[in-house]
C-alpha cells in the first residue's frame, strides 16, 4: 500500500536555504520513488480557520516503508531537513493508504 508524508506548515520566515531545501527535498523525494501530490497553500479554506496561513504538502511513495525511509534517512535528517530550520512551524506525520 502507498504511504504519504503529510505535512502542514505555518511559515514564519523564509530564508536563502529554504530555497535549498525545497530543491533536495524534492530531489530525495523523487530518488526515493516518491511525488508530490500537493505543495503549497489551500487554493480556498472552505471550513475552519486552521488551514489560512497555512501550506500543505502532501508527497506520496511506493510503500509505506518507503515513506519512511526517505522521512527517517541519514541524509534527509542530517543534511537536508535541518536547511527549514526557523523557517516555520511544521506539523509532520506518514500515513498508509487502505
Amino acid at each position: 500500500m502507498a504511504g504519504y508524508v503529510v505535512a502542514l506548515v505555518k511559515f514564519t520566515n523564509r530564508t536563502k536555504e529554504f530555497e535549498e531545501y525545497v530543491i533536495r527535498a524534492e530531489e530525495m523525494t523523487k530518488e526515493y520513488g516518491g511525488s508530490y501530490m500537493i505543495r503549497g497553500p489551500a487554493k480556498k479554506v472552505s471550513e475552519g480557520d486552521y488551514l489560512e496561513g497555512r501550506s500543505m504538502v502532501v508527497s506520496k511513495f511506493p510503500t509505506f516503508e518507503d515513506a519512511e525511509k526517505f522521512f527517517y534517512s541519514d541524509v534527509y535528517q542530517a543534511e537536508v531537513k535541518p536547511l527549514r530550520d526557523n523557517t516555520g512551524i511544521y506539523d509532520v506525520a506518514l500515513f498508509e493508504s487502505f
